[in-house]
């Protein structure tokens, strides 16, 4: 009997107080009828047997129960051979049997003891078909409810273990969720930093270079205000005056530093969504920093094109091409694509060393909205 359930304790204190009671009921009808020393002494044999069974059993010694059954089983039956008045005893038995030996022990220990039991009732009774029928559907009883509570707490222990996966499997994927979160914060926040601070850090350092105090003065202010916006927790804007209108300007400055770069439009004007225009406009600030120092080109072009239910962002360069052990490898290149995943996106890059670089953007707009 195990002890961890509170079922099981129940059953268990169950079958203790109805062998107390049969056993006591069979003494006091056999005194009555026929003082026995030897019955009596016996009986209090078997309750001390059962006693010392059921404190061990109690203790977590399953490994023993079995021997005790059998063993209390052949002292029932030498009981029943002093009188008859213990038969009824054998309800317990057969619970017993069942409860703590392997099947096919089991089944013959309640056969032994269904036809101890008509034995016993035909010794005091004579022969009866009740007689028979009687121990014998008492007995399967007893076995079919010792065999249905034994199939119920094996049903509640396996759902216990399952509520328990369940609850693990939980707090895993919530720990996994909070390491996501973890990861993707560290990329939002590498990538405002490189898309945002960093690129007018480069700028500065480009046009201090180039003497021009006045504009890295300007750029530096627009670090700042950056920089403020970042420390205050607020998301990136849309670029000021739309998409198109911050892609030639920004095409027009790299002009103005010494890198001819075009811009172009096709398609019907279309609504896009701040996070789409962010997106693109900061793909195309990533492509041609890259542009600016490392692809020593001689032009650059991009192109913003918009076609029915998607838009298009190419930046091309004929410069020195990229290695393709290279592509990917940067944090640049990784923002941004997380910035377009976010958008349901994609980026291509296509290059060939000494053969120019393209970077392509493509961004549905039905899925973006």
């Amino acid at each position: 009997m195990t002890d961890d359930r509170t079922t099981d304790r129940y059953a268990e204190w169950g079958g203790h107080v109805l062998f107390a009671i049969l056993l006591a009921v069979g003494v006091a009808k056999s005194w009555v009828q026929t003082p026995s020393v030897p019955t009596l002494v016996g009986a209090a044999a078997l309750a001390a047997w059962y006693v010392v069974g059921a404190v061990s059993s109690a203790r977590g010694h399953r490994d023993r129960a079995g021997w005790w059954v059998v063993v209390l089983l052949v002292g029932w039956i030498g009981l029943v051979a002093l009188s008859d008045d213990f038969v009824w005893l054998a309800f317990v038995l057969a619970i017993l049997c069942w409860r703590f030996l392997p099947r096919i022990p089991a089944a013959a220990c309640a056969v032994v003891i269904t036809v101890v039991s008509v034995v016993g009732v035909w010794a005091d009774s004579g022969f009866t078909v009740g007689g028979v029928i009687g121990p014998t559907i008492g007995i399967a009883t007893a076995v079919a409810v010792t065999e249905a509570f034994h199939r119920i707490t094996g049903m509640v222990a396996e759902r216990d273990r399952l509520v328990d996966e369940l609850v693990s499997t939980r707090d895993e994927l919530a720990a996994q969720q909070r390491e996501a979160g973890v990861l993707a914060e560290r990329d939002r926040l590498g990538g405002e930093i490189h898309d945002g601070v960093g690129q007018y850090l480069t700028s500065i350092i480009m046009l201090l270079r180039a003497d021009q105090p006045a504009a890295a003065l300007d750029a530096a202010q627009a670090a700042l205000t950056e920089s403020r916006r970042f420390l205050d927790g607020i998301d990136a804007p849309a670029p000021a005056g739309g998409l198109s209108q911050s892609l030639a300007q920004q095409t027009a400055a790299l002009t103005a530093d010494g890198l001819p770069t075009v811009f172009a439009e096709h398609g019907d004007r279309v609504d896009l969504s701040a996070e789409v225009q962010l997106a693109l406009w900061r793909t195309a600030q990533e492509a041609l920093l890259n542009v600016q120092r490392h692809a020593s080109a001689s032009s650059a072009t991009v192109t913003l094109t918009r076609l029915p239910g998607e838009v298009h962002l190419d930046v091309i360069d004929d410069g020195v091409g990229i290695d393709a052990a290279r592509i990917g490898a940067g944090f640049g290149l990784r923002a941004m694509r997380a910035r377009l995943h976010q958008c349901r996106g994609e980026l291509v890059l296509d290059s060939t060393p000494g053969g120019g670089t393209t970077v392509h953007a493509r961004i549905p707009l039905e899925d973006a909205r």
